[in-house]
């Protein structure tokens, strides 16, 4: 039986025995009725409760606390004023926004002085003080209204052209401005900062939190200034022409701020929740996009679709209660709005009959008011828009502010060429991922310029942590990384990187052209095509890309799917010879290539390893027997260094104990080797030696 099926026995095997259980259990029940009214206050409390909201947030709490936050430990707080940050990005678009809100306050101001001159125009036909106005008087009078009608059109085009335009125009500056000042922040952080957040949760900000933020600093917050704008003036209007009629319509107006009030409040709250369950489930889909041939090789789309509706439901669960409320409230503010008119009819009426006042008086306060209730409440559907926004903003800023464990640039650039001298002292690393798992410990290697090192061991002991180190990936807890006689910490990171090569495992190339893929590190504007040829040709890939139909001017997929893992190495080793770095890094280059692949990249990276300082992870120990210095690391110490022949000659040693395992052959055989060298003092015979333990490694 394997243990795929072991456990699904023994799993099988508890749901019997549960089911037992809980048959016996049922059957029993009868028994144990007097046994369970005589439990302490102790065994009751721990029973669950009956009711469905504690229940409820009990199981919010439990998945709370089994989700495995790690914590960042540079992640700034977020106050009010560093809304500054913000507004300081938006620079000159401020002024965009000035002059929109200027046409915007024309348009909230517009209805109102319509419904004033309205006004006008119906007491012209209304008698006054007894006379009936002749038709002369009533012709001069409309034709007088009607030229302010026409004013008030005229000012309404130039308010509705300011508006649209400058806000429209300072909407999508804003957001341009925003995403660049994001992406810069995000693009400066530190390696380990992208180790402990989700790539969803980054990206998704770039689409949907910008596009709140731009919409609420331009269009949204015209709509509240043009409200605004209407409710103040329509109110001061109103009170100038009948303040008793006024009194009357404004005094259901705390109800509604009540409930606009309460709205925005619960919004915020709802809206940080959403965004949360959103990020989360963009980090899915993320996830399983990029990752997606794995999960099409698996046959789980399924299970993904499953767990990425599951996802989803806390996002309908929010919006459920979100729709309750706003249903809720606003069904009352029309209520109230509309009752507020039956109001005004009917006591507005009542001071028209008493002669109190006109019915043109009437019908201004009537409009006004109704202009200026709209207006707050119309104002107030903006308020939750606002509070989602704060909550975007905080995600902005969190970025935006948050200072890099290693900064992007700055630092001592040497003027001479780097040689290659390479000197690890006492380092003590821990991922930020994983803070309670030791990688490194006390670890120490000295690498002359010009040398090729190895370093090997079973997985998971930091072969490629010191490549991350070396890098400045991250900053060693302690001990310290010393670079042709500087620390790496005093060194300007982007000069460092100019002098580091890496060709990985799995080397990224972007979709683009392969040209300007070979051209990444140095920029495509900065070398010739016949530089990047001859770059292809030292890493045996000029060949092939000839064969494609546009040559070096053909576009790769997302991460170079459209090559092979063999031409993706050897366009990641043309990158590196035509970068021209004085040391290095090579992670496992060719573990995942087939034989034939793996002797072409192979030559190609003896080709850029001449002259240079390199440092080589393998697990085939037949591509690092000609390594001048090989260290042995195992769980992050360093046991064992030497040439290839010194260290297989060690008995017990681990390095040879990996040698038994991957190069099969057994001790004997390596006996035999380690007796025919010692015998062997011609340089011919001993040469052939040494290329016959190559052809044994080799098997």
């Amino acid at each position: 039986m394997t243990k795929k099926e072991d456990t699904k026995g023994g799993a099988s095997n508890a749901a019997t025995s549960l089911d037992k259980e809980q048959v016996n259990s049922t059957s029993t029940t009868h028994l144990v009725v007097d046994e369970q009214n005589t439990k302490s206050p102790q065994e009751t409390a721990t029973r669950p409760s009956r009711n469905p909201f504690k229940r409820f947030k009990k199981k919010k709490a439990d998945e709370k606390s089994n989700v495995d936050e790690i914590k960042d430990e540079q992640e700034p707080n977020i106050t009010g004023k560093d809304n500054m940050i913000i507004f300081k990005i938006f620079g000159w678009n401020w002024l965009l926004v000035v002059i929109g809100a200027i046409g915007s306050l024309g348009n909230g101001v517009i209805p109102l002085c319509f419904q004033f001159v309205m006004g006008d125009l119906v007491d012209v036909f209304q008698p006054k003080n007894g006379v009936v106005p002749t038709v002369d008087s009533m012709k001069a009078s409309v034709s007088d209204i009607a030229i302010k009608f026409a004013i008030i059109a005229a000012g309404s085009a130039v308010a509705s052209l300011l508006s649209q335009f400058f806000l429209n125009l300072a909407s999508e500056r804003i957001g341009v401005a925003l995403r660049k000042a994001y992406f810069n922040a995000l693009t400066t952080q530190e390696m380990g900062f992208f180790d402990i957040k989700k790539t969803g949760a980054l990206t998704v900000a770039l689409s949907e939190d910008v596009s709140k933020i731009q919409e609420v600093y331009s269009n949204k917050l015209a709509l509240l200034l043009q409200n605004t704008a209407q409710f103040i003036i329509g109110i001061v209007l109103a009170f100038v022409s009948s303040w008793q009629m006024s009194l009357g319509m404004i005094s259901t107006s705390p109800l509604l701020v009540f409930g606009v009030g309460v709205l925005s409040k619960v919004v915020e709250y709802l809206t940080k929740k959403t965004n949360g369950a959103t990020e989360h489930s963009a980090s899915i889909a993320t996830e399983v996009v990029s990752s997606f041939r794995t999960v099409k090789s698996m046959g789980c789309e399924q299970k993904e679709q499953d767990r990425f509706a599951k996802d989803l439901k806390n996002i309908s669960t929010y919006g459920l209660f979100k729709a309750i409320l706003q249903g809720t409230t606003f069904a009352s503010v029309s209520f109230i709005l509309w009752g507020t008119i039956a109001l005004a009819f009917w006591y507005g009426g009542g001071l028209v009959a008493e002669n109190t006042i006109t019915v043109g008086q009437m019908m201004k306060v009537f409009g006004m008011m109704l202009f200026g209730v709209i207006g707050l409440s119309q104002a107030g559907t903006q308020i939750p828009e606002f509070s989602k926004a704060q909550m975007s903003q905080r995600t902005i800023l969190k970025v935006l502010k948050r200072s890099p464990a290693i900064p992007f640039a700055g630092g001592k650039a040497p003027e001479e060429k780097l040689k290659g001298s390479i000197q690890v002292k006492n380092v003590k690393f821990i991922y930020p991922s994983r803070p309670n798992a030791v990688v490194l410990s006390d670890f120490s290697i000295d690498i002359k310029p010009g040398t090729s090192v190895a370093l090997v061991g079973p997985s998971g002991s930091g072969k490629s942590t010191i490549v991350g180190l070396l890098e400045r990936f991250y900053d060693p807890q302690e001990g310290e990384i010393i670079i042709d006689g500087y620390n790496i910490k005093e060194i300007d990171p982007q000069w460092l990187h100019r002098n580091i090569g890496i060709v990985t495992q799995e080397p990224v190339l972007f979709a683009t052209s392969i040209r300007e893929n070979i051209a990444y590190a140095v920029g495509a504007e900065n070398v010739s095509q016949e530089q990047i040829e001859h770059a292809a040709k030292a890493a045996n890939c000029h060949t092939f890309i000839m064969e494609l139909p546009d040559g070096y001017e053909t576009k790769l997929g997302e991460k170079g799917v459209s090559l092979s893992g063999g031409q993706k190495q050897r366009v990641a080793i043309a990158r590196a010879i035509l970068q021209d770095p004085q040391v290095l890094l090579l992670d496992e280059a060719t573990s995942a290539l087939d034989t034939e692949s793996e002797g072409l990249v192979q030559a190609a990276l003896d080709n850029l390893m001449k002259g240079r300082t390199s440092i080589c992870i393998a697990h085939r120990l037949s591509t690092i027997q000609n390594c001048d210095t090989i260290y042995v690391l195992v769980k992050g110490e360093l046991k064992e260094s030497g040439t290839h022949h010194e260290l297989i000659k060690k008995e017990d040693g681990v390095y040879r104990k990996l040698a038994e395992k991957q190069m099969m052959f057994g001790k004997s055989e390596i006996d035999l080797i380690r007796n025919e060298s010692a015998v062997v003092i011609s340089p011919q015979n001993e040469v052939k030696t040494e290329s016959s333990f190559e052809d044994i490694s080799i098997l």
